[in-house]
């Protein structure tokens, strides 16, 4: 679809749709028109309505300057002065409300109260000591792990090593090795764990350090699929988008935007 036809769909849309302008049009549009958005495939008023009812409804969850995450150029995790940011954590929050509901069985069945009503994704500005910070924990964790596993597998190439293990039990060998890899995964965990301790001399670790963050979790919203209580973060170099909520009509326009910044 050539952009003079873009256009011309644009203001057809705009015309007819419920959701025109509104925070939920802010957040869908992304730059791409209303032929991208999801909400021109719903057949009635009322379903458009109702998506628009739920965004508002999630956003009444989420602080009013939750952008200031990563549109100040400044790293979020550091404690004290914060650095400048060069990249982008990104994690998942999840809030019960609104209210949903699915099948008991695969979405079959009584209805039940789903855990999730809202999911979102944060996005905030990290500097690369805090970003390092984070990362030599994985790679503590998945490299001591890869490291026992190799050195499984190694050891049972020789016959020496392997042959007496055999003669007690033929499977003993795929023992040593679960053995071996849990080991790695543990130690390697642990080592991670302490390696991000150090660290949280300087870094927030724990995000609820985080002022914002720790509004939504007040607000009822929690780490979306954590592991001990620390959601995954995804680091990138652009954002994943521009606003979570319609920009303010007397807010001013940043003067260096962060993704124009070469990194």
């Amino acid at each position: 679809m050539s952009d003079y036809k873009n256009e011309d769909f644009n203001k057809r849309c705009r015309a007819a749709c419920p959701i025109c302008d509104s925070e939920l049009c802010c957040w869908l549009d992304r730059g791409a028109g209303c032929y991208s958005c999801y909400i021109s495939t719903l057949k009635t008023e009322e379903d458009k309505k109702n998506a628009l009812s739920r965004w508002e409804e999630t956003l009444s969850y989420v602080p009013k300057n939750i952008d200031d995450l990563h549109t100040t150029g400044e790293c979020q995790f550091c404690k004290g002065t914060p650095q400048k940011a060069t990249r982008y954590a990104t994690f998942d929050m999840a809030n019960p409300e609104p209210y949903s509901a699915k099948g008991m069985f695969f979405g079959i069945g009584k209805k039940v109260r789903t855990p999730v009503g809202s999911l979102i994704s944060v996005q905030a500005g990290i500097c690369d000591d805090c970003r390092k910070a984070f990362r030599k924990m994985d790679y503590l964790h998945l490299g001591v792990f890869f490291a026992f596993l190799i050195a499984a597998f190694v050891l049972l190439l020789i016959p020496a090593f392997v042959n007496p293990m055999t003669s007690l039990f033929v499977l003993l060998p795929v023992i040593f090795v679960a053995l071996m890899a849990l080991a790695g995964f543990f130690l390697g965990k642990m080592l991670g764990m302490n390696a991000l301790k150090k660290a949280s001399k300087t870094v927030k670790i724990d995000l609820g350090e985080i002022p914002l963050v720790r509004q939504m979790l007040n607000n009822g919203w929690f780490f979306f699929q954590a592991n001990n209580g620390m959601p995954r973060l995804y680091f990138k170099k652009t954002k994943t988008y521009e606003r979570l909520r319609k920009k303010p009509e007397n807010e001013e326009e940043e003067d260096i935007p962060l993704d124009n910044i070469n990194i």
